[in-house]
């Protein structure tokens, strides 16, 4: 039996339609409301599979509170009866299970009930037995990838590339509230207003419907007009990337092997195949605390004398950023420790080429004068280490 809430601001449309579908039979009328506000409080009280909802509505309209709706639990369907057609291609944008003009029948309804009943069993069907485990890849290429039952690890396919980028956007920031002004303004700038927030819905909708098909531990709110994807203890390479690199572990014996993880997830600079310009920003800092974090890994192995590591650091560094001094006078003194003149000769005359013939400079004096007594050997012990 289907559990059912019924909206409509007008009392004998709500009272007919109430009528019918329960001439129809195996529907549960759980409330009938003329204030969406009020039903919208009640779905969060009680577990209902259908909500027919009513469009042209004074203050809440049917598409907005079918977006509150979907925040609840992106499993109830949703059905619009409403006497207005102009509002169908919106309501199958928001991915409605269907659409009912006024004045409707039984014969009518009974088939959007039949269409209902169906849809559940299938989904059942496809989820039983089905857990998921999800990964979001950040740096390189954005991805959603999910591992069910650990028999197929595959990507999200998307429906449209706005679609794809509005996920990476909501993971971008995650466990935080985004205005929705904020969001179409950073992925729709410049577009009409009204077809853009029409876009946003059928997105949003989409997305809840994936989340929910794989029963994945978080969630995508929506409150006070902001969205929020909730996704605490999920797996997130960026996620992973902060907690070492925004706090204060220190680099030990004990510790390498999980900074050795976490360099790793750096595939390429922050979702720069996508070229989202909303991510530009953080791509810079997470490109400036990948190269940091090279530099503490290389002065650990140097420390302990694991020189080929540290220079493995250091070049990893500098293939994000070739013109740094500093790296290049380090990658100079791991050379001259372990003993490799020839590669630290090398080194430098690759980076005054590189420089002059990109740049138009010379190294730096410091640069200069180290390399000149590390060539020469009387480099002293301090400006070694």
């Amino acid at each position: 039996m289907l559990r059912a809430i019924l909206i409509d601001d007008e009392q004998p449309a709500l009272d007919l339609l109430k009528k019918l579908l329960m001439t129809i039979g195996n529907i549960e009328i759980v409330g009938t409301f003329t204030k969406p506000g009020e039903a919208i409080h009640r779905l969060l009280q009680e577990r209902v599979d259908v909500v027919f909802l009513d469009i042209e509505m004074p203050g809440l309209n049917g598409i907005e509170a079918a977006e509150h709706i979907m925040a609840i639990d992106p499993g109830i369907d949703v059905v619009f009866v409403t006497a207005y057609n102009h509002y169908a291609v919106e309501a199958f944008e928001l991915n409605a299970i269907d659409y009912v003009l006024k004045p409707t029948t039984v014969e009518r309804l009974r088939k959007t009930t039949t269409r209902i009943m169906s849809a559940g069993k299938q989904e059942k069907f496809n989820n039983a037995g089905q857990t998921s485990k999800s990964t979001f890849i950040c740096f390189g290429r954005f991805e959603w990838i999910r591992d069910e039952n650990a028999e197929a690890v595959s990507p999200v396919k998307w429906r449209t590339s706005k679609e794809r980028e509005l996920m990476a956007y909501l993971v971008h920031h995650r466990n935080t509230f985004v205005t929705k002004e904020k969001i179409l303004e950073d992925i729709w700038p410049n577009a009409n207003l009204e077809q853009v927030t029409a876009f946003l819905h059928t997105c949003i909708y989409s997305i809840r419907k994936k989340i929910a098909s794989a029963g994945d531990n978080y969630k995508l709110e929506f409150h006070n007009n902001c969205y929020r994807l909730e996704i605490r203890g999920v797996e997130c390479d960026a996620a992973g990337f902060e907690r070492v690199t925004g706090g204060e572990m220190v680099i030990t014996p004990d510790s390498i092997g999980e900074f050795e993880k976490i360099a790793n997830l750096y595939k390429g600079n922050y979702m720069e195949e996508d070229g989202f310009a909303w991510a530009q920003e953080a791509q810079e800092k997470y490109k400036s605390d990948y190269i940091e974090l090279m530099r503490r890994m290389s002065d650990y192995y140097l420390s302990v004398k694991e020189f080929r590591a540290a220079v493995q650091c250091l070049q990893s560094a500098l293939r994000h950023n070739p013109y740094l001094d500093d790296v290049n006078e380090r990658v100079l003194l791991v050379y001259a420790k372990s003993g490799d003149r020839l590669s630290m000769m090398r080194h430098y005359e690759r980076f005054t080429k590189l420089l002059q013939e990109e740049l138009g400079t010379l190294p730096l004096k410091s640069t200069v004068r180290l390399f000149s007594e590390l060539y020469s050997g009387n480099a002293d012990d301090e400006s070694k280490a």
